[in-house]
């Protein structure tokens, strides 16, 4: 039920005589956080951070969320000295959608600023999860972070740079630029030869390989009816499933198996405030060893794939 909430023109070139200096991180930066990989609805990345008074709590690296930060109530409550209200309806339990102020996260030994309306809301009635809350697009953007797939390294601080890195590019990567819309969500370009044109897709940290707006695709893929997703916001839109799509991104044509459904239901917004038509999620970042640059707004990717596609 989470898999899509918990849902570029530079091509870079390698220099033919470019010399690469060795280095044990994808890029420049102050600092290199371990992250580790979790099975929670689809794989996706956690990190252990100090939230003012909770300490150790295992945050989401969310490539797909607008928001700054999220906490479970589990980790509210104890900030709040007592259960946090519900404002809304919102998320996976009966406690909806509470707000609190949270002061500083500690994060690599880096602490940031916190957040005066830091959303609290649960993933699961229970809320037995190995996932307590969620750092976001704004998060990742504000503390320079880049993750680094082939390393399984959260990069802190990324050095500034108006080129594309060269050591990359020299060992096979390509490039193509992250694009921040004006609702902040974070998009690249992707075309999809099955229907002859380019779509803003998110390169994300969590989901599966690839998940696409079905009303662009139906009738164009081949593709079977599986389940239902749910939303956090209660909608059930029904999701397909197509063991074959290819896409082309900065010239390097690939193919997945790919998940669709309507993210305008799922958002409970309308089709025409759709800021991204699909998730690259995790299992492909993975497969291409990627890293996303958010510091820079760049996502680079191995022009070859670890496993066959």
């Amino acid at each position: 039920m989470l898999r899509t909430f918990l849902w570029l023109l530079v091509a870079g070139l390698p220099a033919s005589c470019a010399t690469t200096p060795s280095r044990d991180i994808a890029l420049p930066a102050r600092r290199s956080v371990p992250l580790t990989a979790v099975v929670f609805s689809g794989h996706r990345y956690i990190v252990p951070a100090d939230v003012d008074l909770a300490t150790d709590v295992p945050l989401m690296i969310h490539g797909n969320s607008r928001m700054y930060l999220s906490l479970t109530h589990r980790v509210g409550e104890k900030l709040n000295g007592g259960p946090v209200a519900k404002v809304e309806e919102y998320g996976y339990s009966s406690r909806g959608k509470g707000v609190i102020g949270v002061r500083r996260i500690r994060v690599g030994g880096e602490d940031y600023p916190g957040a005066p309306d830091v959303p609290v809301f649960d993933f699961a009635e229970e809320n037995e999860t190995p996932v307590q809350g969620m750092l976001g697009v704004p998060f990742l953007l504000a503390s320079r972070a880049a993750v680094d797939f082939s390393r399984d390294r959260l990069l802190l601080d990324v050095t500034r740079n108006p080129e594309p890195d060269r050591a990359l590019l020299a060992s096979g990567y390509r490039c193509v630029p992250i694009l921040i819309g004006p609702g902040g969500r974070a998009t690249v370009e992707v075309h999809f030869p099955a229907i002859g044109r380019a779509l803003p897709i998110t390169p994300s940290t969590v989901s599966t390989a690839l998940t696409l707006h079905l009303s662009r695709f139906a009738g164009k893929v081949p593709m079977v009816q599986e389940s239902q997703d749910r939303s956090p916001r209660g909608t059930t839109p029904d999701e397909f499933r197509s063991n074959r799509v290819e896409f082309e991104i900065a010239g390097v044509r690939m193919w997945s198996p790919a998940s669709f459904e309507n993210l305008a239901e799922y958002g409970k917004v309308s089709e025409r405030n759709l800021e991204t038509f699909g998730m690259l999620g995790f299992d492909w970042m993975k497969e291409r060893r990627a890293v996303i640059d958010y510091a820079n707004r760049r996502l680079y990717f191995s022009a070859r794939s670890v496993t066959p596609p």
